[in-house]
């Protein structure tokens, strides 16, 4: 971006005295003129553009009509340099009493009542002052907005936004927006021919405006300032600009360009890992993505576990970047579990990546975690610490060659702050932080901006439910109207969910092909692309039986099973079943009892392991690493005293229990399994793991037999939903359709029955079952009516609680804003009475459920500490706000629980945790979280017992 050189201005008196940042207490020090922070967050607009790719400035230069992209982002820029002319109005410039009076020396003043935020002052003053240089109305009012939202939430302009302004106030208004114009070289070019202006044009000239401002507010206060904007403010540009490349090298804001722009085949790009050859899903999509082609796309990629799915839309995302010149990769994942094990991989594909390049310097790329426990993974906060150092921090466009591919993946610590995170070039995370984009929540059109002109990777959409799923397909809108592409994973989808994601894209729906299938839609193409994935593939045959689904006749056989030789999974649908199914195990083993959280493999005794999410976040890591190392791959590398030790440690008799957060998050591997009854999909996800790697065939003793028990197949399911509370967790209408899809099978073929199955049970041809009686039809009509009133309401929410569509979003009135809303399912509880479920007005979040509570137990032992022998201390009041190492210590002793009458307690009775200065309260990480204290391991809250069990976990006792 170069405008020409242009004559001297003589400035008014009024505008060299208009301030816009000031030093402390507001006393002058240091002050910084208008004009200088609207070139500084015009120059660092500019500074940014230039290092996005070229398609991000040919969709600028669409947004506003202009065929020559060089005049359209110097227009772009000068938009984003003006988003402060609302400092120049009376109700800002009374805010700092030193420099006011010299305002008002020169300007009118008189007594201000109201205090119009500036940036509606900028809504209100700009639009007439574009239109008299020639815009369209419509597009000059919108633009202001876009701009005028960089405090975070778009407004209603008012009527009458500041009292005051008079002739000579809107006379430097026009000033600046003529030294501005100036500066970029436009004053005496065309304005945008553009007469509209959408959805994506908005968010991305917010999204851009607001980071902009972030980098240029940066910008230090010396002294006096520097007098050449307001004669020659085109000089002074140029130097803002310099400025603005380095604060970017600072923040790690390198340029965007193609990963791998010499792609190299499927087998040699993925060669880093051992043993790779290429599947038929992956080859297939390829060669569907091999012609060049710039129009985004909607890839759905509906195939079951080992087809290598992770590895096709990574390969898909190379091809796609070459070809449309997209600025990076984001894959959201359901959980924080699964998003922490994408982080591995995806670092290791970035880091391969990057270093391979032939013919070509290594690049370095930025790569965030995003989730809300992102403190708590070891690999992420060492890419953190290790980019800290100034020599790091400050990154070249062009990087030193001799980096190894260790140093090629970075984790900026800028970009780590929640709402800059998918500001990074690359990202993994929770599918959460994606769908903020799409709620109405501060600098939601920041998210959107990260996002767009990118490829976006959904992966196991199947885990959720109606409503996030309304935010998905809002998501997905969005998306489109940004320029970018979209992957979309799962192991299978309903014929109506994948006919709704294709709608988004505009496209007709086509008959979905043999299962496992792939489509592609292009946008402007009336329908889609797709094709059945070929084989070959692993096949698998599991003998399916039914059981008993009381705990202790669980723990029996689970306990039989085990002694028979090999490894036993138990899942269950509810935490209080676990526990419950532990403590029966462990009482039946008396001293043949090995926890497998204190000891390894014992000759004459059975481990026994229990997971769930009811665990402060470090026991749960540890437990989570356990069933890792004992049940993964072997031989498994562990931590052993400190340092890393690798062996095959598969236990010859063992017993894992644990709840549903195992059935997606975790790649392990057993012999044998019991679960509760589930909706079949989760069901189905849950025998994936029998005899999942090959590796271990030969070994499973009595188990060489992939069998899988069914608790509560036997009979109709209606009391088991009831006595074992099912029925707060599942739908029941899904768990009875199951049920009767599972009756007088012996067998399941995998996955082979995986899509018939899901299709049954999720898009079924008729309301009636056949063999039912007449009392069991009757069950199943009205479990079927609350399903679909339940489908109905969640639709009729998720579609309130997004922003709207890319062409009617700027049609609807602004919203208040909902906050931060935190849904990832960070646990999972349930409730077990009716009387603690009772229901409450939904909040709309990114997830519907109950609202749930962070808490951190903390040992009351003369004074407060986070462990029982009183080693640690919580500093609930005294914790300093800029100690990050403590405050993680105190977050790893952290969990999520949302039973209601904890959360009723807190809302009661809140607890002293500091102030905005000093304690929990004072530190972003802990300022939502609440001490649970407790007196020899428990405590009482209203009529519930809670105690932290080492073994257990978190428990609850109903006193009576």
């Amino acid at each position: 971006m170069t405008p020409p050189h242009t004559t001297p201005h003589t400035p008014s008196a009024a505008v060299q005295v208009l301030w816009a940042k000031s030093g402390q207490r507001s006393k002058g020090e240091g002050w910084l003129p208008v004009l200088h922070h609207l070139l500084d967050v015009g120059a660092c607009a500019a500074a940014i553009l230039e290092r996005e790719p070229v398609s991000t400035r040919n969709l600028l230069a669409g947004d506003l009509g202009v065929p020559d992209t060089d005049l359209a982002v110097r227009w772009t820029c000068a938009l984003a340099a003006l988003h402060d002319l609302g400092k120049a109005s009376p109700a800002f410039q009374h805010k700092a009493e030193v420099l006011a009076e010299r305002v008002w020396k020169v300007l009118p003043w008189q007594n201000h009542a109201e205090n119009t935020p500036h940036g509606l002052v900028t809504q209100k003053v700009l639009p007439p002052l574009l239109e008299a240089r020639g815009w369209n109305s419509a597009v000059a009012r919108r633009a202001a907005q876009a701009i005028g939202c960089h405090h975070g939430q778009r407004q209603d302009t008012p009527r009458a936004p500041d009292r005051g302004t008079g002739p000579e106030w809107q006379a430097v208004q026009n000033e600046l927006v003529t030294l501005v114009l100036t500066a970029f070289g436009l004053q005496d070019a065309p304005a945008p021919p553009e007469i509209t202006f959408a959805g994506g044009a908005f968010m991305r000239l917010a999204g851009l405006t607001s980071f902009a401002d972030w980098v240029g507010s940066s910008f230090p206060l010396n002294g006096d300032p520097c007098p050449l904007p307001f004669t020659d403010p085109t000089a002074y540009l140029s130097r803002a600009v310099a400025q603005a490349r380095a604060e970017l090298d600072r923040i790690g804001w390198t340029t965007r360009e193609p990963l791998a722009p010499d792609l190299a085949p499927l087998d040699e790009t993925f060669n880093f890992i051992p043993g790779f050859s290429a599947r038929p899903l992956q080859t297939l999509l390829a060669d569907l993505l091999n012609t060049p082609d710039t129009r985004p796309a909607l890839i759905l990629v509906e195939a079951p576990m080992g087809e290598g799915k992770t590895e096709a839309a990574l390969y898909a995302h190379l091809q796609l970047q070459n070809a449309a010149g997209y600025r990076g990769l984001y894959v959201a994942l359901p959980t924080q579990a699964t998003g922490n094990a994408m982080y591995a991989r995806l670092r290791a594909f970035l880091g391969h990546q990057a270093a391979r390049r032939p013919g070509q310097a290594p690049v370095t790329v930025d790569l965030q975690l995003l989730h809300g426990g992102s403190a708590l993974n070891d690999i992420y906060q060492h890419d953190l610490v290790r980019t800290r150092s100034a020599q790091q921090q400050t990154l070249h466009l062009n990087p030193n060659t001799d980096r190894d591919a260790s140093d090629t993946v970075r984790a900026g610590e800028w970009f780590s702050h929640r709402k800059r995170a998918l500001l990074s070039e690359y990202g993994v995370g929770t599918v959460d932080q994606a769908l903020l984009g799409v709620l109405n929540v501060n600098h939601q059109f920041v998210r959107l901006w990260g996002l767009g002109n990118r490829v976006i990777v959904l992966d196991e959409v199947h885990a959720y439910d109606t409503y996030t799923t309304q935010l998905i397909h809002a998501l997905v809108r969005w998306m489109h109207a940004l320029n970018s592409s979209v992957i979309i994973m799962s192991a299978t989808l309903p014929n109506q969910t994948r006919q709704d994601l294709l709608n988004t894209w505009n496209v007709t729906p086509d008959p979905a092909p043999g299962y496992p299938r792939l489509t592609v839609a292009r946008t402007g193409d009336p329908a889609p692309t797709s094709r059945h994935i070929p084989g070959p593939r692993r096949t698998q045959t599991v003998t399916l039986r039914g059981t008993d689904p009381a705990p202790a006749a669980l723990a029996a056989q689970a306990v039989t099973l085990a002694e028979a030789g090999g490894t036993v999974t138990v899942i269950v649908n509810t935490v209080q079943r676990a526990q419950d199914i532990f403590k029966a195990v462990r009482e039946q083993l008396g001293p043949r009892f090995q926890s497998m959280c204190k000891g390894s493999r014992h000759p004459e005794r059975i481990g026994v392991h229990l997971y769930h999410a009811r665990y402060p976040a470090d026991d749960r890591a540890e437990r989570e690493e356990r069933v890792l190392r004992y049940l993964g791959k072997q031989p498994a590398t562990y931590p052993r005293n400190g340092e890393s030790h690798t062996a095959d440690v598969r236990p010859e008799r063992f017993i894992l229990i644990a709840t549903q957060v195992a059935e997606q998050s975790l790649d392990f591997d057993t012999d044998v399994m019991i679960t509760d009854l589930a909706p079949i999909d989760l069901l189905l996800q849950r025998a994936g793991r029998l005899h999942r790697h090959e590796g271990n065939s030969g070994r499973r003793s009595a188990h060489e037999t992939p069998t899988l028990f069914v608790a509560g197949l036997h009979d109709w399911p209606k009391e088991a939903l009831n006595e074992h509370h099912w029925k707060y967790v599942y739908a029941p209408a899904l768990m009875y359709r199951t049920w009767h899809a599972l009756q007088g099978r012996i067998h399941l073929t995998l996955p082979d029955d995986l899509d018939p199955l899901v299709q049954r049970v999720y898009d079924p041809g008729t309301p009636t079952l056949e063999g039912l009686d007449e009392h069991q039809q009757a069950t199943l009509r009205k479990a079927d009516h609350h399903l679909k009133q339940q489908r109905r309401n969640q639709t009729s929410l998720g579609g309130q609680a997004h922003i709207g569509q890319p062409d009617t979003f700027l049609d609807l009135l602004p919203q208040p804003s909902l906050g931060e809303p935190d849904g990832e399912p960070a646990h999972d509880d349930t409730n077990a009475t009716t009387d603690d479920l009772a229901a409450e007005t939904p909040h709309f979040g990114t997830r519907l459920g109950d609202d749930s509570l962070r808490i951190v137990p903390i040992h009351r032992n003369g004074a407060d500490y986070l462990d029982p022998k009183g080693q640690t201390a919580a500093q609930i009041t005294t914790l300093q706000k800029n100690d990050w190492d403590t405050a993680r210590a105190i977050y790893r002793r952290s969990l999520q629980v949302s039973r209601h009458d904890l959360i009723r307690h807190y809302r009661d009775h809140p607890t002293r945790r500091g102030t905005e200065h000093t304690g929990w309260a004072a530190h972003p990480l802990l300022r939502d979280a609440e001490p649970l204290i407790l007196t020899g391991n428990q405590t009482a809250i209203g009529r519930t017992r809670v105690t932290l069990d080492p073994e257990l976990g978190l428990t609850y006792e109903r006193i009576e």
